[in-house]
């Protein structure tokens, strides 16, 4: 059983990490969108978001369900 648990911690443990970093990345992201003016990049930021809000909503559901 106590196995068990040190594997539910890690887990826990690990999508909390990703939550983290996708959010870190997110924000980065929208700073990149609001403060460039070359298209190009803001194309490329705004692309770059939308798989990243998929992968953090997907991550936080997989976290809230965990518990």
């Amino acid at each position: 059983m106590n196995n068990y648990f040190k594997l539910e911690q890690e887990r826990s443990r690990y999508l909390f990490e990703q939550v983290l970093v996708l959010s870190t990345v997110k924000g980065h992201l929208k700073g990149t969108i609001k403060h460039n003016e070359s298209s190009e990049v803001v194309d490329f930021a705004n692309m770059l978001l939308g798989i990243i809000n998929e992968k953090l909503s997907a991550v936080e559901q997989k976290f809230h369900e965990q518990k």
